[in-house]
């Protein structure tokens, strides 16, 4: 099988992602491949990040930047249409192999129609579903559809090998990109004690928790404190103006919300990548989560982990105050907020359980891990 890129798509290689992190890992695959030698076409379902590192976006991923039961059943005749159209796609160009990131009620789907289909390549993973907190019948699917899973934790890894399924973990992919990221010019240091304010990627999010950000940073202001609002890049156009005007008169920073949080002394927002960022950079996070009544439900009847929030799921216990639904209130922020800069006993205690969960994290070489597999696999 070939890699010269020369138009034979028997030789390319599809990448499909949704939402801004699936995105990130999508352009890290993309440069580790190229660096390992792959000279195929990359072409597939990506976001500004994927199509920078050199990927073809014949679709463009912010067709999956959806939260919330609600909004999923809305959008599915749309999803329907778009992976029928991206399965059929497939077949035609008959890729050397399909990789997958995140994104399960439509990553699934997709590989049963291609599997449907007769699609013979090779079948990759990445960031595989949460089936160790709930829908572990998807272990199943996974171990039916997929050559290899590439588990972002190791303890994600142990779960789906214990139930089949075919798995390899590098360390996490943000470890070596986060350790040594530095806060540039672009956030005013000048002593000033910040505070990053991070109310989500998606619209829904911002929606949710944009008015309790808003109340904490006044609070924030009068605690001297310098509350600065991030707005995801991987936000559409609409949502990250509307965000823009909203937060007018305070400070705003629009580049990778990393950079924010390592000029920062706290962090505090919604759930999800961030929070692994967060304690990369040994960052004291107060998490939030809102979503529709029916997400809420959802969650509360399925989901089988006591935390949603990854940093708490590694440590065994709760380092990132979660305050979910009703409780993110400014002043439950401010509850946790002030028991951590006003306690040096719980500041060190926090610290020192950020230190062994970080750990938990590994140091591989992840986005290489992934291509050399890739790679291997190709050329049997």
């Amino acid at each position: 099988m070939g890699y010269s890129g020369d138009g034979d798509h028997s030789g390319s290689l599809f990448i499909g992602c949704g939402e801004a992190s699936g995105d990130h890992y999508a352009s890290l695959l993309v440069g580790a491949l190229r660096s390992a030698g792959f000279g195929g076409e990359i072409w597939g379902m990506l976001g500004s990040e994927g199509q920078q590192a050199g990927g073809d976006a014949v679709w463009n991923s912010g067709s999956l930047s959806l939260m919330g039961i609600s909004e999923v059943f809305s959008a599915i005749p749309r999803l329907m249409r778009l992976k029928n159209e991206m399965a059929a796609e497939i077949m035609v160009r008959n890729p050397a192999a399909v990789v997958v990131i995140d994104s399960p009620d439509f990553s699934i789907p997709l590989l049963k129609a291609l599997k449907k289909k007769g699609y013979g390549g090779s079948i990759f993973y990445l960031a595989p579903p949460t089936v160790w907190a709930w829908r572990q019948g998807r272990a199943d699917d996974l171990a039916e559809l997929c050559d290899i899973c590439f588990p972002l934790f190791d303890f994600e890894r142990v779960f789906l090998a214990s139930r089949g399924v075919e798995c390899r973990w590098f360390g996490h992919p943000l470890v070596k990109e986060i350790q040594g990221i530095k806060p540039t010019g672009k956030i005013a240091a000048n002593g000033e004690k910040i505070v990053a304010l991070l109310p989500g990627s998606r619209r829904s999010e911002v929606r949710n928790l944009l008015p309790v950000l808003l109340e904490a940073a006044r609070g924030l202001r009068e605690r001297g404190f310098s509350p600065v609002f991030s707005v995801a890049p991987g936000l559409d156009e609409e949502t990250s103006s509307g965000l823009k005007r909203a937060c007018s008169g305070w400070s705003v920073f629009e580049g990778p919300g990393a950079e924010l949080m390592a000029a920062s002394e706290t962090v505090i927002g919604a759930s999800g990548t961030a929070t692994v960022e967060a304690l990369i950079l040994r960052k004291f996070t107060i998490v939030l989560y809102k979503a529709s009544w029916s997400s809420w439900v959802t969650y509360k009847l399925l989901v089988r982990t006591p935390w949603i929030s990854i940093p708490n799921i590694l440590a065994g216990e709760s380092v990132f105050p979660e305050l979910l639904q009703s409780e993110a209130s400014a002043a439950n922020i401010f509850r946790h907020f002030d028991r951590y800069h006003g306690s040096r006993g719980e500041r060190e205690r926090i610290d020192a359980s950020m230190n062994r969960a970080d750990a938990a994290l590994g140091d591989g070489d992840a986005p290489g891990g992934w291509a050399n597999s890739i790679m291997e696999m190709l050329k049997t």
